[in-house]
Formats: structure tokens, C-alpha cells, sequence
């Protein structure tokens, strides 16, 4: 198998297909060997034709591997060599300058999403702050102001209080006030492509007395942010 070309097909809307293959590879190593197609394609959104198209991609180039009773998926050879070489995986250098300036303006927490349907993934941590319970995180949606958002984009009936909208309507910004003093609390903002697809969620995380204090500040900034980042995600 020629490796002068991998993901080849790839090619149209190059960035989406990048992450939605990512996003499949990470869904399979969650979820364990033998999950199907059509369980990746319902938790992460996407239609049955482009999934099986990514996962006939991931099995050519030995990423992924067909089990033998063809009951499911299984991550393949090639990811465990990536795993064994330790790579620096991440964003784009224009993205991390981009959140970098973000978090140096703020001073405090920011952390990039990617955003596939109705899941949530950490795509930039922040090494300062790191999450606390980042699976829980991940995994409800409504224990952080990113899953919040994601909620409210996918319910606009019943989108949170804390949620502010463009002027299109479409949820923008989202809010989780702590509980007590002593907890953090976050504020997300959304960031969409040119489809006005959700792709990307950037949460900030403070002290609650210091997000109520600076809460102008921490929105105009995360503002910034989503107009900088859209063109460079999206």
C-alpha cells in the first residue's frame, strides 16, 4: 500500500474531513473495539454515507481495522505506532497564537473545543489551568458553559437563560455560574464556519468572584477570539 498519499480522497473541504477522521478515530477509542458505524455516525452526527466513507479511508491507510465477524471497528496498526513515537499532536500554529494571545489578555483559563454534533472535544488545553474532572467535562454537556452552548444550539427551545444570541438567533455566548464562591465558574463563545455550523466552542474558567467582576472584559475578549479563530478553524 502506497503511503506517498494518505487520506488522499480527503481532499475536498479538507479541514472538516481532517477532523471529522479524527473525531471518528477518537469516537473508536472511546467507545472500545467493536463499535459500528452506525453508532459513530449517530454520537458524533454525521450521516451514514460520510462516516462510512472516513472509516473505509482509516481502514485503507491501517488505521482502523474491520473486526473479523465484521461486527464492529477497532483501532489498527498504525495508531499504535503513533502512540509508541509520542507526536505533538495539535492545533495550527496560527490557532495556538491566536488562543495564546487570548489567554495572556485574560489572564486566567482558556480552553478550545471542537464541536462534532452533540459531543464536545478538548482540541487546545489549557497548560496553565488545566480542566478539573475534564472527563466530566467531555461527557456532560451540562456541567461546563461549552457543553451549555452546544445544548442550547441543539434545543434553541429551550436554550439556557445564561445564553446570549446573534442577531441571527443562533446561541453566541453561554454562562455557568458556580455554585458556591469558592467554585469556578465559565463562559463560553461559539465559533462557526462559513455554513454557520457550530464547529467550535472557547471557554474561559475563573474564580466566580472573578468572573462576576470581570465579566465584560471576559466577553469582549472571547469575542475577539471566536472573530479571530473562525476563518482559521472553520
Amino acid at each position: 500500500m502506497s503511503r506517498e498519499q494518505p487520506l488522499r480522497d480527503l481532499n475536498n473541504n479538507q479541514p472538516r474531513a481532517i477532523a471529522h477522521a479524527l473525531a471518528v478515530l477518537e469516537e473508536i477509542a472511546t467507545a472500545g473495539s467493536g463499535v459500528t458505524a452506525r453508532d459513530i455516525a449517530s454520537r458524533l452526527g454525521l450521516s451514514p454515507a460520510t462516516t462510512y466513507r472516513i472509516l473505509n479511508l482509516l481502514v485503507r491507510e491501517e488505521y482502523v481495522v474491520r473486526l473479523g465477524d465484521l461486527s464492529g471497528f477497532a483501532l489498527g496498526a498504525r495508531i499504535g505506532a503513533l502512540a509508541e513515537s509520542h507526536p505533538a499532536v495539535g492545533v495550527t500554529r496560527a490557532v495556538a497564537s491566536t488562543v495564546g494571545g487570548i489567554r495572556a489578555a485574560l489572564g486566567i483559563a482558556v480552553h478550545l473545543f471542537s464541536v462534532y454534533g452533540t459531543r464536545i472535544r478538548v482540541l487546545d488545553e489549557d497548560d496553565r489551568f488545566p480542566l478539573q474532572e475534564r472527563s466530566h467535562v467531555i461527557n456532560d454537556l451540562a456541567a461546563s458553559a461549552a457543553g451549555r452552548l452546544v445544548l442550547a444550539e441543539e434545543e434553541a427551545d429551550a436554550a439556557e437563560p445564561e445564553c446570549i444570541l446573534d442577531p441571527d438567533g443562533r446561541p453566541l455566548i453561554a454562562t455557568l455560574e458556580a455554585g458556591t464562591a469558592r467554585s469556578t465558574s465559565s463562559i463560553a463563545i461559539g465559533v462557526r464556519d462559513a455554513d454557520a455550523v457550530l464547529v467550535n466552542v472557547v471557554m474561559a474558567v475563573a474564580g466566580h468572584d472573578y468572573v462576576a467582576e470581570h465579566r465584560d472584559a471576559i466577553v469582549r475578549e472571547l469575542r475577539r477570539a471566536a472573530e479571530d479563530l473562525a476563518p482559521l478553524l472553520s
